[in-house]
């Protein structure tokens, strides 16, 4: 038999072809979605080991600013540079909620700064950046 000239098998072969190009897009659809939901679990897995107990931590320093000015600022500076390095490479809303808590401890490192200059600290300034900071991980707790 002769494919090439019966329009039946041609279809037919064509329509094999097209079947097996679907069933590898929907496995490639099915891979991808799997190593997306992998790579939103680690970032989470990331992220959380970041924020682990960072907000009681701030507190306790800000606490301390008044006592321990340098050790309150060194204190914020290092939990800022924990959530700023879990941040890097991170995207999405996780990616977001820690750029978030980053730029209230940043304002608390501010704050710690002028304290350890002899500078008044703002305690408006104080107070929302805690509440910034509280907000974002609570947020990032609810998106992990």
């Amino acid at each position: 038999m002769d494919l090439r000239r019966t329009p039946a098998p041609r279809a037919l072969l064509s329509l094999a072809a097209a079947a097996l190009a679907l069933g590898a897009l929907v496995g490639c659809s099915e891979v991808e979605d799997a190593v997306r939901d992998t790579a939103a679990e680690a970032g989470c897995q990331v992220a959380q080991e970041a924020v682990d107990g960072v907000t009681g931590q701030a507190r306790q320093a800000v606490e301390d600013l008044g006592a321990d000015p340098a050790g309150a600022e060194q204190e914020l500076r290092n939990l800022r540079d924990a959530v700023a390095t879990a941040a890097d490479g991170l995207s999405g809303e996780v990616g977001t909620h820690l750029d978030e808590a980053e730029a209230a401890l940043d304002d608390l490192v501010a704050q710690a700064e002028a304290a350890a200059d002899g500078t008044q600290v703002d305690e408006t300034a104080v107070e929302t950046a805690q509440t910034e900071l509280d907000t974002a991980v609570d947020e990032l707790t609810r998106v992990c």
